[in-house]
């Protein structure tokens, strides 16, 4: 069995804090709105000549198109711009669902962090007052020889 000490229970639990501190620095976004903006679906269409991008909110973004789809007759062109914009949409709802299902799933860093600093405190305590029991006992039981 494994000897620990109050300090390597300290240092296990100092080094989750630190980890879970690094975690809450690295994982929030610096602004809200604009990591919302960063959703995006994109679509294609006449074998990627139609190109469509939708954003947050069901808006068209932009469209591209390759010269090669300017010789397209005008319906052809019309279906294939079609076919990207609602491949764009569908590609932003996939995505939306992703993204929200992703913040959802995210653990709250900030409640862990504080879970872990009373687990730590109240370990050291219990650990200091174990350590003390351990220290009367074996000083009554060497009083007794």
């Amino acid at each position: 069995m494994a000897d620990f000490s109050a300090a390597d229970l300290d240092s296990m639990l100092s080094e989750a804090r630190r980890t879970l501190e690094s975690m809450r620095s690295g994982s929030a976004p610096a602004d809200p709105a604009a990591e919302g903006e960063a959703v995006q679906g994109v679509g294609e269409a006449a074998e990627g000549r139609v190109k469509a991008t939708a954003s947050v909110g069901g808006r068209l973004k932009s469209v591209e198109l390759d010269p090669r789809a300017m010789r397209m007759a005008s319906a052809e062109l019309g279906e294939q711009l079609v076919l990207a914009v609602n491949a764009a949409l569908d590609d932003l709802r996939a995505n939306s669902a992703g993204a929200a299902a992703a913040a959802a799933g995210a653990p709250d860093v900030e409640a862990l962090g504080r879970q872990v600093e009373q687990v730590q405190n109240e370990g050291m305590r219990q650990m200091e007052m174990i350590t003390q029991a351990l220290s009367d006992t074996i000083s009554k039981i060497g009083g007794r020889r």
